[in-house]
């Protein structure tokens, strides 16, 4: 092979080297150590929705459990199913609130599942799916109240009767916990709601109901207010070490950013030196002239974004083919962290991160 041919073919192994992830386990497992530290005695939901926050679902929730977590949040029953079905057993708790008139409550109930009940309907289809099982199994539930948020729940005027409807139902339901979503817009609105949602746990144990959990909390509510943690908190982004935003950055919450993302630069010139990940790959367009990427230490200015490529400015020509850039990350490569670009494109790091496409490689750090 003449040398001609040899560079040619190092171009196009460096062109075709596509963008990856590193997931840092060991930082979510501290994430999770110190957000229990915090909240105790409360306990820790690990919330795992949108594929674990784009790290990896499964790598995800065996993390957590063999950091001591023994409650997952998956949202809806499929990804629920997929854990149990992943060796993880009924001594974790997997909870599904997210539930469709399709969904198949008879595969949920036989896996011992944890639904989040909005209605009355919901209620009605847990039941009959436990009833017609041979071995008496009950179905999990956990009745949501509308606090005041508007995402499903069943409303105030209709809570009495869905809750004596669930006691009546004992023989085939089992109360497990009562919970609901609060805002987190203000203090006033977060207040308001945690005085209605015990009010509703009045009204419920009023008329017979135990439930073993109440749960309200999501990251931010459960971080800052120790009047909204209860006995349960649903722990997403932060877990992942992604901040709320509004400049409170996951440092001052004593978190470590879980996830790096890198790209290759794979041509050079004109002042313009290009990275092989692009809009295709999950980037927002609205990155171009308000983010950076660092390489070798230094930050370079992302000016154009395409749909699998990433234009920097490089003026002084210090970039080559192959350099690894750090798009984001926990910052100890002179990168921007994950917050840096929230803030910077008017956004949340969650939603940056449940954006990457599932294609680009993962790689889990233990």
């Amino acid at each position: 092979m003449s040398d001609a041919e040899q560079i040619d073919d190092i171009s196009a192994g460096l062109q075709a080297m596509p963008p990856r992830i590193s997931v840092d386990l060991a930082a979510y497992a501290r994430n999770l150590d110190a957000l229990r530290t915090r909240i105790a005695p409360a306990e820790v939901m690990a919330v795992l929705k949108s594929d674990g926050y784009g790290h990896g679902l499964l790598p995800v929730a065996r993390a957590a459990t063999a950091a001591g977590i023994t409650a997952l949040g998956a949202l809806d029953i499929d990804t629920a199913l997929r854990l149990r079905d992943a060796g993880l057993g009924e001594e974790v708790l997997i909870f599904a609130w997210l539930l469709a008139p399709d969904d198949d409550l008879d595969a949920a109930v036989a896996a011992g599942i944890d639904l989040g009940i909005s209605s009355l309907d919901e209620l009605d289809r847990a039941a009959v799916a436990a009833s017609a099982r041979p071995d008496g199994r009950r179905a999990r539930v956990h009745l949501k109240i509308d606090t005041g948020l508007h995402r499903n729940g069943v409303s105030p005027e209709h809570w009495p009767a869905v809750v004596e409807r669930a006691v009546l139902l004992r023989d085939s339901v089992d109360l497990v916990g009562i919970w609901t979503h609060i805002a987190e817009a203000s203090d006033e609105e977060d207040t308001d709601a945690i005085t209605r949602f015990h009010s509703a746990v009045a009204v419920a144990q009023a008329v017979g109901a135990e439930p073993q959990l109440r749960h309200l909390a999501a990251s931010a509510a459960a971080f800052f207010r120790a009047d909204s943690r209860l006995d349960l908190v649903r722990i997403g982004a932060f877990g992942y070490g992604i901040s709320p935003g509004g400049g409170i950055t996951p440092a001052e919450l004593g978190l470590t950013p879980v996830m790096t993302l890198c790209a290759t630069v794979d041509s050079v010139g004109d002042g313009r030196a290009r990275l092989a990940i692009g809009s295709g790959d999950g980037i927002s367009s609205g990155a171009a002239d308000r983010v950076s990427v660092a390489v070798n230490g230094t930050r370079y200015p992302v000016i154009e974004v395409g749909l699998d490529w990433i234009a920097l400015a490089d003026p002084d020509g210090m970039l080559q083919r192959g350099d690894e850039a750090v798009l984001f990350g926990p910052g100890t490569r002179g990168e921007a962290t994950l917050q840096e670009w929230a803030d910077a494109t008017g956004t949340i790091g969650e939603e940056i991160v449940t954006r990457l496409s599932r294609d680009i490689p993962r790689r889990y750090l233990p």
